[in-house]
């Protein structure tokens, strides 16, 4: 039984040492270099730190990375990476949470890294090729599967970033189960969208590692190019692709998809609700490939719930996210989503009070101690026994007597043909639904659209039409910036 992340580096090394690992338009690494230039990593970090410390790496997305995460776990240690393009104050905000015991980074950051913290700071490019076998051993012979491999930070509603942990143990058993149950084989060439500190990049990473696969790094710039974006998927063979559904609907809503991509043969997507009009229009132009829907926060590893698309469905629909992975939980008390079974979190990093808020004994066992992930995320059963993702407690508002979910009439606002992309928010102050859409469509056409989909109490008060809507670096809708702009706007006029 596998226990430590390393194995599978190891026998991928061994089976398919010249066949590449992860790549990107400047660079690639095999697995036999990937293993080795992690096991030099792994050596000079083991002499200067303590196993399961943390270690903050600050480095561009690419193979190098790679190698410096790999290494971090040579060394029995964890990694958390950051994007050295993010805000100096929330790179700040990162460390004084992970508290690391040192920063890895590239050349070119060194000194940007060394403004985080006091802590020592490592370059990558600068560590020797040296392996020390019997240290690296050791560190293996004291290995626990319930050691922490990675910790990744999510917003937090105080304004404190929560760093969510992932032991060994967690990622084995979710990676057992996308590898046995995803149509994935070591052929498949992954595109990668997803940062490396989003939970998306999970499956990318380590379901390559796991059979042998390959992760090319498409450039993030070209997520705004669907034409560029087609050619290089094109040029560079990509035949799967795990996505938020943003992405996609940029490429259906483009047009790009008119000059489809032959190769590719998966197309799975998570982190937010795929609007079937979008989906429909992905299976127009590619009806063969396999479409999978998943569900899972960060604090479940990445998914705990999927739902492979086997049945047609009308734009105005809502996909289901269907049924538990493998060796998971997923339950509804009180309407609300939990999550549980070996892929879960032991808690937020240094975070006590916080973890204790939200990870929490299952009132449905209180004969054993059984811990469990409150989601906040409302869901309900469909008459065919599937769970439906009905949106955040949070976006759910009562107005006039009337409880109503802001994700419903996104979903019925982004079944119309002409809008692009749509997001609704409520204004408190004003009592108002106010909806934002990009698209070639007027305001009076969508509300006499939306008239027939929705009852009245449902129907948005203002429509804002906009060329574009903000994204957070994860590829999702950026709804707090959204909303801030909103008020910006509001109080200005």
């Amino acid at each position: 039984m596998t226990r430590n992340v390393l194995e599978w580096l190891e026998e991928a090394a061994a089976r398919r040492p010249d066949a590449p690992a992860f790549r990107n338009q400047d660079s690639e690494v095999t697995y036999a270099r990937l293993y080795d230039r992690s096991k030099e990593i792994g050596t000079f970090l083991a002499r200067q730190i303590d196993r399961q410390q943390g270690v903050l790496v600050f480095m561009e997305k690419g193979p190098a990375c790679l190698c410096a995460m790999m290494g971090i776990v040579q060394a029995g240690c964890f990694y958390t990476p950051i994007d050295p393009a993010m805000p100096m104050e929330r790179m700040q905000l990162i460390v004084s949470v992970l508290q690391p015991a040192c920063i890895l980074c590239s050349g070119k950051y060194k000194e940007k890294a060394a403004e985080l913290s006091d802590v020592p700071v490592f370059v990558a490019e600068e560590i020797l090729a040296e392996q020390d076998e019997a240290l690296l051993q050791k560190l293996r012979g004291v290995h626990l599967d319930n050691d922490l491999l990675y910790v990744l930070f999510t917003s937090g509603s105080t304004g404190l970033p929560k760093g969510v942990a992932i032991t060994h143990r967690s990622v084995v058993d979710f990676i057992d189960w996308t590898s046995s149950t995803l149509p994935v084989d070591e052929d498949c060439i992954f595109g990668n969208q997803a940062p490396l500190y989003f939970d998306n990049s999970v499956l990318d990473i380590y379901t390559s590692i796991r059979i042998g696969a390959c992760v090319d790094f498409i450039p993030p710039q070209l997520f705004s190019f669907p034409g560029k974006l087609v050619s290089y998927m094109k040029e560079h063979a990509v035949n799967t692709v795990f996505w938020v559904p943003s992405a996609l609907a940029n490429l259906s809503s483009s047009g790009a998809l008119e000059n489809a991509v032959p190769d590719l043969r998966n197309i799975f997507f998570c982190g937010e609700v795929m609007h079937c009009s979008t989906l429909n229009e992905w299976k127009r132009h590619l009806p063969k490939a396999h479409y999978v829907n998943m569900y899972g926060p960060t604090e479940i590893t990445d998914v705990c719930a999927y739902y492979i698309i086997d049945r047609e469905f009308a734009d105005t629909d809502s996909l289901p996210i269907g049924f538990a992975c493998s060796n998971s939980w997923v339950g509804l008390i009180d309407g609300e989503i939990c999550v549980g079974g070996t892929c879960l979190s032991p808690g937020y990093y240094n975070a006590p009070e916080k973890t204790a808020e939200v990870f929490v004994q299952n009132p449905l066992r209180p004969q054993i101690r059984e811990i469990i992930y409150k989601t906040g995320d409302l869901g309900e059963y469909n008459d065919r026994g599937e769970l439906m993702f009905l949106g955040r407690k949070d976006s759910q508002i009562k107005r006039h007597g009337y409880r109503i979910e802001l994700g419903e009439i996104e979903t019925a606002l982004c079944s119309i043909p002409e809008v692009h992309k749509g997001c609704c928010l409520f204004d408190s102050g004003e009592d108002t639904i106010v909806s934002f859409y990009t698209g070639d469509i007027d305001e009076k056409s969508i509300n006499r659209i939306l008239k027939k989909k929705l009852p009245k109490y449902m129907l948005p008060d203002i429509y804002v039409h906009k060329d574009s809507l903000p994204e957070t670096g994860n590829g999702k809708m950026d709804r707090v910036r959204i909303r801030q702009d909103w008020n910006h706007e509001h109080s200005v006029n």
